[in-house]
């Protein structure tokens, strides 16, 4: 019990301080992506706060399988390098009896982070989506960048080629506004400048040496196009206040796994319904053709008029049947793109159940890849810890999320891209296990030197390059 007390205690300071460093990265690379269109809005700072701790979950959510991986790479690396390895296998006991609390630790982890994934994430995310199209409200003007198309504004998309930085005008202007009906009103100009008017409420474009072209919604075949040196256009309800609205609409990421089993079942239930559609509107369809194509080849009348007379009925026949037969056609393509559609949506969402599983017990999966490689590591330090844990991390996340572009693509089946990375990875953990229990113990198999003459390299890369 005190052996298995020390080997846990082993474990919390590089836990901590892993989770600690890896979480203050992608906050630095989160930060670094919002932090100037947040700050230009002027909101305050229990606004800022709310979006970081939001935030704050996805972030976990990766940083704690991480930080398993790099807490047993380090403790079991530390314990090798310090000769205790070797105490514990002077005294009859196999390295694996150390292995096994920390495994019962990341199981109980692994645990805690399948309900962290189903209940708290997706819950973070929807209000995360809610609070930033509140703030893309709010002085929407800060979104407007050169060579991007700006969506923020309602009912109005916008296409600026260049801005010029000290004036703030803008050159190259296209706006579309999107019309209840009919096509969209497109705007050109020249350049234009922004102002606020009505406190704040309205963005007014300043429009210079432009057209305006349009489609008459009720005749469609009357086009206008409109030329003009000056003309103003007002964006609507541009708020300089945070005025919240709730969402109804959930994507898959802020969902739990119920919410997206009833749209999985949703669309199980639409995609047999068109099958069975399908199936009845092909059928009836061969059967119509069956019936006209009802005629014996062989023609008992073998005078030149009814040779003629039956090449004309077969004629007109076949076109008849060709003419169904194509209406037939473009009915059973439409279908099939239903279908379709339906199925890939049933396989995204299953994609995304089975994620918040296998993500989570890919914490029980990187004690079997980092204890060994600690213990074979040795003196490794924390360099070579982090490499090895990036390594196989990199490696675990290229598999999930090309497992998941494959099952978005339905080439493969949701259950086999999701937890491909874990079968993967957890096979080569358990076979550098076996190899070390196996291995008396020693350490001196050719695997393991291999192992650690690769640790050596990279324990000098890092001395060289830190």
């Amino acid at each position: 019990m005190i052996l298995v007390r020390y080997v846990l205690k082993e474990q919390i300071g590089p836990f901590l301080a892993a989770l600690f460093g890896i979480t203050f990265l992608f906050v630095v690379d989160f930060l670094v992506k919002i932090l100037d269109n947040v700050l230009s809005k002027g909101l305050p700072a229990s606004t800022v706060l709310e979006i970081f701790v939001l935030n704050l979950a996805w972030m976990l959510s990766l940083s704690i399988p991480m930080a398993v991986l790099v807490a047993c790479l380090m403790s079991f690396g530390r314990l090798s390098g310090d000769q205790e390895i070797t105490a514990v296998k002077a005294a009859g006991m196999s390295p694996l009896s150390l292995m096994r609390p920390v495994m019962l630790v990341a199981m109980l982890i692994a645990v805690l982070m399948v309900l962290f994934n189903n209940w708290v994430l997706p819950e973070a995310n929807h209000r995360s989506v809610e609070l930033m199209n509140a703030v893309s409200r709010k002085k929407p003007h800060v979104f407007i960048d050169e060579g991007r198309l700006i969506t923020q504004f309602p009912d109005v998309q916008l296409w600026v080629s260049r801005i010029d930085q000290v004036s703030g005008t803008l050159y190259g202007i296209q706006v579309y506004e999107m019309e209840r009906r009919g096509a969209p009103r497109i705007v050109y100009a020249d350049s234009a400048t922004l102002d606020y008017v009505d406190n704040g409420a309205t963005l007014m474009f300043k429009l210079r040496s432009g057209e305006t072209h349009m489609v008459d919604p009720d005749n469609p075949e009357n086009y206008f196009r409109i030329r003009f040196y000056s003309q103003d256009l007002a964006m609507e309800n541009v708020d300089d206040r945070l005025e919240r609205r709730s969402r109804s609409y959930r994507s898959d990421r802020e969902m739990p796994v119920e919410m997206m089993m009833d749209v999985v079942e949703e669309a199980r239930h639409n995609y047999d319904s068109l099958a069975d559609y399908a199936k009845e509107t092909r059928l009836s369809s061969l059967m119509s053709t069956c019936r006209l194509v009802e005629s014996d080849s062989i023609v008992p009348d073998s005078s030149r008029k009814a040779i003629e007379d039956d090449a004309l009925r077969r004629s007109r026949m076949f076109s008849r049947v060709r003419a169904q037969e194509q209406g037939v056609l473009r009915t059973t393509e439409r279908l099939r793109g239903r279908m379709e559609v339906e199925e890939k949506r049933q396989a995204q969402y299953l994609v995304e159940i089975h994620k918040k599983f296998s993500t989570s017990f890919a914490c029980f999966i990187f004690v079997l890849i980092g204890a060994p490689l600690g213990i074979m590591a040795r003196k490794g330090g924390i360099g070579t810890g982090i490499l090895y844990s990036l390594a196989f991390f990199v490696i675990y996340w290229i598999c999930l999320i090309g497992g998941e572009n494959l099952a978005d693509r339905l080439i493969i089946s949701p259950e086999l891209a999701m937890w491909a990375s874990n079968i993967i990875i957890g096979s080569f953990g358990v076979f550098i296990t076996v190899a070390m229990v196996r291995d008396r113990f020693s350490g001196d198999s050719k695997f393991f030197r291999a192992v650690r003459a690769v640790g050596g390299f990279f324990k000098k890369f890092t001395k060289r390059f830190g």
